[in-house]
């Protein structure tokens, strides 16, 4: 099976990207890599970027992924997370049938590549299914020795995984569906939420709710693992 590019979202945290990649290295990850690097808002963000591809060239920390599997794209403008996402995995959805999502203080275990390509095959055709979220907030089974399936309503974004059909057609319909016709649809916890951020003024910067929102208008579910 061909394996599944793994997109890494960073911006000025290279300690935290240097982990991530440590984890990936220890694992003996093979997969492609886009790593998607938001724009500097100063020259402290300037030195921190520098120290982060660094960490990447041939003679830097992890020249041991190969030239050819790690791909940098760098925002000239910040453009805050939200749409660094959004912007990025637009790229990506283009280019390839599915991938695996990290943000820069996400570290995954070994097992979580090989967990998400194994649903990604398995899950393919299940249009109930709006993605694979690896992160296990309940620890459904703490002494469970297999790693199976558990299916819930809500989307964790703490290391994620999708189908390139389903993240366009969230792009592409999402604008559509959020109406007040279907605003019953969206769960009291997701509304409170909302309107808390856009008090706030943060409602831009969290992308993951309203891809949340709109796959409960849709009714469609999230794999997680057992544990």
């Amino acid at each position: 099976m061909k394996k599944i590019p793994i997109v890494i979202f960073a911006y000025n945290r290279p300690s935290h990207f240097k982990r991530v990649m440590i984890a990936l290295q220890n694992n003996e990850i093979k997969n492609k890599i886009f790593l998607f690097l938001d724009g500097p808002k100063n020259n402290n963000d300037k030195i921190l970027q520098k120290d982060i591809l660094g960490s990447i060239t041939k003679i830097g920390k992890f020249n041991k992924f190969g030239n050819r599997q790690i791909k940098v794209f760098r925002n000239i403008k910040n453009l805050g997370l939200a749409k660094s996402v959004l912007k990025g995995l637009d790229k990506v959805s283009k280019i390839h049938k599915s991938f695996i999502v990290l943000e820069d203080d996400v570290i995954p275990y070994s097992n979580m590549v090989p967990f998400f390509s194994k649903c990604i095959k398995t899950y393919e055709k299940e249009k109930k299914v709006a993605a694979l979220c690896g992160y296990q907030f309940l620890n459904f089974e703490k002494k469970s020795k297999v790693l199976q399936t558990k299916i819930l309503k809500h989307f964790i974004p703490w290391g994620w995984a999708t189908w390139s059909k389903n993240w366009k057609d969230f792009r592409k319909n999402s604008p559509q569906t959020l109406n007040k016709k279907n605003y019953n649809k969206i769960p009291k916890f997701i509304q409170s939420l909302k309107k808390n951020l856009i008090k706030k003024g943060n409602s831009k910067n969290y992308w993951s709710l309203g891809f949340m929102t709109y796959n409960y208008i849709v009714n469609k579910y999230y794999i997680f693992p057992n544990n």
